[in-house]
C-alpha cells in the first residue's frame, strides 16, 4: 500500500510547508547611543546646562550602542530611504529620565556642517524636570563628520547635530555638541 493511500504525503507536504522560515533568527533589536551638551546661554534659559547621554558616543568613537532593553534603554528608530534618508528615532534611558527624539525628514550621505540636514529633537531629563524642551519652529542641524566613520544607510545613522533652540514654556536653551548612533532600525 502506498504513503498517499494513507494519507501520509498531504500530511508531510502541510508540516514541510509549517517548518519554512523555523530556521530564521529574529531581527536584533534596535539599538541607540547619543551624547549632547544641554547649554544654557542666557537669560532666557533657567535649566541648568548639563551633560546628557545614553551609552557612549561622539564625533569619532562609537563605544557603547545600547540594545534595545539593555542597561536601562528603551530604543525606537526608522531610517529609510535609499541616496536621501528619512530618520525617525527615540532613545530613553529610564534610570535616568533621559529620553531624546529625533525626526529628520531627509537626510544625504553628502550632509556637512556648512551644508547640514535640518530636522526637529526634542529632550528631557531630570535637570529639565521632566519638562520637555523641543526644537520647534527653529530646526536642529545634522551633518557628518569628513573621515570620522559617521554616515547614513538604510536602517542606521551616526551624526553630529546641535539645536539653536530648543523651548519649553518661554525658556530658550540650546543643544550644542550633540552626538546620535542608532543601527538596527526598521527600513
Amino acid at each position: 500500500m502506498s504513503l498517499a493511500r494513507l494519507g501520509f504525503v498531504p500530511v508531510l507536504g502541510l508540516l514541510s510547508l509549517l517548518s519554512v522560515g523555523c530556521g530564521d533568527d529574529p531581527p536584533p533589536p534596535p539599538r541607540g547611543a547619543f551624547r549632547m551638551n544641554f547649554a544654557d546661554p542666557g537669560a532666557a534659559c533657567s535649566t541648568a546646562g548639563h551633560l546628557a547621554q545614553l551609552g557612549s558616543v561622539d564625533g569619532s568613537h562609537k563605544d557603547r550602542v545600547l540594545a534595545d532593553g539593555e542597561e536601562d534603554a528603551t530604543v525606537s528608530c526608522t531610517v529609510s530611504g535609499s541616496g536621501s534618508f528619512s530618520v525617525s528615532a527615540r532613545a530613553t534611558n529610564t534610570a535616568t529620565a533621559q529620553s531624546i527624539t529625533v525626526n529628520i525628514s531627509s537626510i544625504s550621505p553628502d550632509a556637512t556642517e556648512d551644508a547640514p540636514a535640518t530636522g526637529s529633537v526634542s529632550f528631557s531629563s531630570v535637570a529639565t524636570a521632566g519638562d520637555t524642551f523641543v526644537s520647534s519652529p527653529d530646526p536642529c542641524n545634522f551633518w557628518f563628520i569628513p573621515e570620522s566613520g559617521q554616515g547614513v544607510d538604510a536602517g542606521k545613522i551616526w551624526v553630529a547635530f546641535e539645536c539653536p533652540a530648543v523651548t519649553n514654556e518661554g525658556q530658550t536653551c540650546q543643544i550644542r555638541n550633540g552626538f546620535l548612533a542608532f543601527d538596527s532600525c526598521d527600513t
